[in-house]
């Protein structure tokens, strides 16, 4: 069954937390499929273009990838198939960390499921004082629904289905949802309610092209 906006919104586990000169965001999942599909999902070429984008490089410690649609690449840290994949995101002239962490789900009564751990580690800067945790977690929400619904249906290309959903009032009211979850997580963490909210606010507008407020 293909999943819903709903139903992905309840089925990630999200927090907001102190790291060294930052903070890392975290998503949890857990999916019907076992570790070994996942990490195909997660660092395959050819599963990647049909649900997040078009991926070069090798899947090798050292090795270094590029998603030129995202204008992003990397160095691969460290590399554990398939359980763990470490690796530097590099946007601009920004750089942070980003770990994927794969687990067999015991609650799974066969044994087949897998939960995926997603800790992006930004810096403390002046991006992070105006949108907060939303401006990475909302666009990591994104793409784990897309997820979801290619491990419902490997084989087919996902990739225009989910620029149609992005585009629709559907898609806006997932996009406000996920601002308003981190909203949550980052109060959770321990942020004031105001700041927190005017970021969220914010990460809201910028996702869906709107006026950003300044003040």
């Amino acid at each position: 069954m293909t999943p819903t906006p709903t139903a992905q919104l309840t089925a990630v586990t999200r927090t907001v937390t102190p790291a060294k000169n930052g903070n890392t965001v975290a998503l949890s999942q857990t999916f019907d499929a076992a570790p070994e599909q996942l990490w195909e999902a997660l660092t395959t070429a050819e599963r990647l273009a049909r649900w997040f984008g078009t991926a070069r490089g090798d899947v090798v410690p050292g090795g270094r990838y590029e998603l030129p649609e995202m204008e992003t690449s990397g160095r691969l840290v460290e590399v554990e198939p398939p359980h763990r994949l470490l690796l530097t995101w590099e946007f601009g002239k920004s750089s942070s960390d980003l770990e994927l962490l794969i687990t067999s789900a015991e609650e799974d009564a066969d044994g087949g499921g897998s939960t995926l751990t997603l800790r992006h580690t930004v810096p403390a800067d002046a991006h992070w004082a105006t949108f907060g945790p939303g401006a990475t977690g909302c666009g990591w929400d994104g793409a784990l629904f897309a997820l979801a619904q290619h491990l419902e249906d490997p084989g087919k290309d996902l990739m225009r289905r989910l620029g149609s959903f992005a585009g629709s009032p559907e898609g806006a009211e997932f996009t406000r949802a996920t601002a308003d979850a981190w909203y949550e997580a980052h109060v959770a963490g321990g942020a004031d309610r105001k700041p927190a909210r005017k970021a969220s606010v914010r990460t809201a507008a910028a996702y869906l092209g709107e006026e950003i407020e300044t003040e």
